[in-house]
């Protein structure tokens, strides 16, 4: 035993000198936060990252965010894992649904998000549908009951709110005519508040800024329980089908991984560890969260064993998933 101690204390100075090593790799360096959206929640929370991550990784670099949009986040997540030095200087801000284009073979999804060194996730989004306060509904079970076509507005497919209330209606009974072709939420907003429409799917934190206004009643939410929204019913569990809850969710899954940062393939994993320990302090950090909640993004760490958990399980799809996923989900690219 003797013997062990001293292996174990020859080993400390080499630790150290390592620790060292990388805190001097990354003195006077420029960390670069990379994401494919120019506007929008995404880029916001991946500036609000950048901002603080600096301060928690040894060496303290600068971080700057840079924007590379194109191919619906697809430009800037290959351009991470295929071009981008494999040395933890370069992190990607991801959009999670570029794994539905993975999964369906797009070929311009030139990457593979299991193989990715994931540093976590700032939040997971929630999405909710909801319909016009006046009308008589108060439950999903109510709605499926109606006596009408309810009509939901959409921006088009690809959307949460197209697809959301597709798969609501193809696979969970609700009485929806879609009718697509707003600019924006902004539009389908107007269009409920005017009452040309009935019902409106967008993101949880969009659909309670108007519940709070009183123009909608939320009545269903994704797998994730954003604040307020806990007690609906989850649309996974209104399916009445084993292909409609699987497509469900893989348009869940992403939502539930959120705002998902992570480096190429190849990273030293003592870079890998210590990028990840700091992006864990800073979404803590109590500056962070002030700026989080400025911006209305709610924020909380999901760490990076359950990212790649959660990828791995979206990817892992029967093949009659596969065959039904084209009919219902769009896949861009």
């Amino acid at each position: 035993w003797i013997l062990n101690i001293l292996v174990g204390l020859s080993l400390v100075p080499l630790m150290l000198s390592s620790a060292r090593a990388q805190a001097n790799f990354y003195e006077g360096k420029t960390v670069t936060v990379l994401i494919g959206a120019k506007s929008g929640s995404l880029a916001i929370a991946a500036q609000i990252v950048a901002h603080h991550l600096g301060k928690y990784i040894p060496g303290k670099p600068t971080v700057i965010l840079q924007h590379m949009p194109g191919a619906a986040h697809l430009l800037a997540t290959n351009h991470v894992f295929n071009v981008a030095k494999p040395d933890g200087l370069t992190v990607l801000a991801s959009n999670p649904s570029v794994s539905i284009a993975q999964l369906a073979k797009v070929e311009q999804a030139r990457f593979d998000v299991r193989k990715f060194q994931w540093l976590g996730s700032s939040g997971a989004d929630g999405v909710a549908l909801s319909i016009r306060a006046d009308l008589p509904y108060k439950t999903f079970d109510e709605l499926r009951k109606a006596d009408r076509e309810l009509i939901a507005g959409t921006t088009g497919p690809g959307s949460n709110a197209h697809d959301f209330p597709l798969l609501l209606k193809e696979f969970a009974g609700a009485k929806f005519k879609l009718v697509s072709g707003y600019p924006a939420n902004s539009d389908v907003l107007l269009a409920v508040e005017r009452k040309e429409v009935d019902s409106w799917s967008a993101l949880a934190t969009t659909i309670k800024l108007a519940m709070d206004r009183g123009v909608v009643r939320p009545l269903v939410r994704g797998r994730v329980a954003m604040p307020g929204f806990e007690n609906l019913p989850v649309d996974e569990d209104l399916a009445t089908s084993g292909i409609g809850k699987a497509l469900m969710g893989i348009r869940g899954i992403p939502l539930a991984i959120g705002r998902a940062f992570g480096v190429a393939p190849g990273t030293p994993a003592d870079r890998v560890a210590m990028l990840r320990e700091a992006f864990a302090k800073a979404i803590q950090d109590p500056e962070f969260q002030a700026a989080s909640k400025k911006a209305k993004i709610h924020m909380n760490y999901i760490s990076a064993e359950q990212v790649l958990k959660d990828f791995t399980a979206l990817l892992n799809q029967t093949p009659e998933v596969l065959k039904e996923m084209g009919k219902y989900i769009k896949i861009e690219g």
